[in-house]
């Protein structure tokens, strides 16, 4: 608030704006810096498809990693505990489609083994994850 000598309108309330400006600016900056490092996962060389299809998030992710690690969804599961892992979520939706992504160097029997453990688990939608070749236009979904 400030007075000014001699006014007659009384009190004059006013608020700062900068302050809030500055803090919405540096704000604005640390989620534009963290938005990127939001993306969990694990860097797997994908194979590539001209006819893939871009699938939401609400699919049930299962990656298999170069040297053989699994992981569903966030975290690592031993290669027995995945199937159990499953049926937990399947008796909660079978309807949820499951997304496979597989580095292309894993031994293809190995990734079937896998899309086994999936259907066994009482998912009937199984999808594998690919990129886009590159200069060729992403597919509308």
């Amino acid at each position: 608030m400030s007075f000014t000598p001699g006014s007659t309108h009384g009190q004059m309330a006013s608020i700062n704006m900068t302050p809030l400006i500055d803090v919405m600016l540096v704000l604005l900056i640390i989620f534009m810096v963290a938005a990127p490092m939001l993306t969990t996962g694990v860097d797997v060389n994908l194979p590539e498809s001209r006819t893939g299809k871009n699938l939401q998030s609400e699919a049930l992710v299962v990656t298999l990693e170069r040297d053989g690690r699994i992981q569903f969804q966030e975290e690592f599961v031993q290669e027995g505990a995945l199937k159990a892992r499953l049926r937990q979520r399947a008796a909660e939706s079978r309807k949820r489609p499951v997304l496979v992504r597989a580095d292309q160097n894993i031994p293809y029997g190995r990734v079937i083994n896998v899309v086994d453990d999936i259907r066994e688990a009482g998912f009937t939608q199984v999808g594998f994850v690919t990129q886009a070749l590159p200069n060729e236009p992403a597919p509308a979904s």
